[in-house]
């Protein structure tokens, strides 16, 4: 069924977001940002490098040194892609983990204000007596 699909597609991704938090040892939100800020420092190295190979690519006149460049060029791009989704992770367990302390908060504020209207109950009640 679709809800199911959707169901499953929304583990997977829930898990890949556990993985990458175990694999960077994530604790808190700092830890995320600042693992964020090396990955793009990491991507502005790696397009820079390939825009390096692009020019010298361009300045080959050999068909076969060519090949070469453009082969680098293929797995620079490859690592490219990997910088981008663990940038894209960061994004989206740093989203994650505001949003549930967002939600802790709250459901700690009712939590309280239950509390509160239980306490003010039975005041009343003893005024009542």
């Amino acid at each position: 069924t679709p809800e199911m699909r959707e169901a499953v597609k929304k583990m997977d991704k829930y898990s890949e977001q556990i993985r990458f938090i175990c694999k960077y040892k994530l604790e808190t939100i700092n830890d995320i940002d600042n693992l964020k800020e090396q990955e793009q420092e990491e991507l502005q190295k790696i397009l820079n490098t390939r825009n390096r190979l692009y020019y010298k690519r361009q300045k080959l006149d050999n068909e076969s040194d060519k090949d070469v460049v453009t082969k680098e060029i293929i797995n620079v791009t490859s690592a490219i892609e990997k910088v981008r989704k663990e940038i894209r992770l960061c994004d989206e367990v740093g989203d994650n983990a505001r949003k549930m302390k967002k939600q802790l908060k709250e459901m700690e504020e009712k939590k309280q204000e239950k509390i509160k209207t239980k306490e003010k109950q039975k005041k009343e009640r003893r005024r009542d007596r």
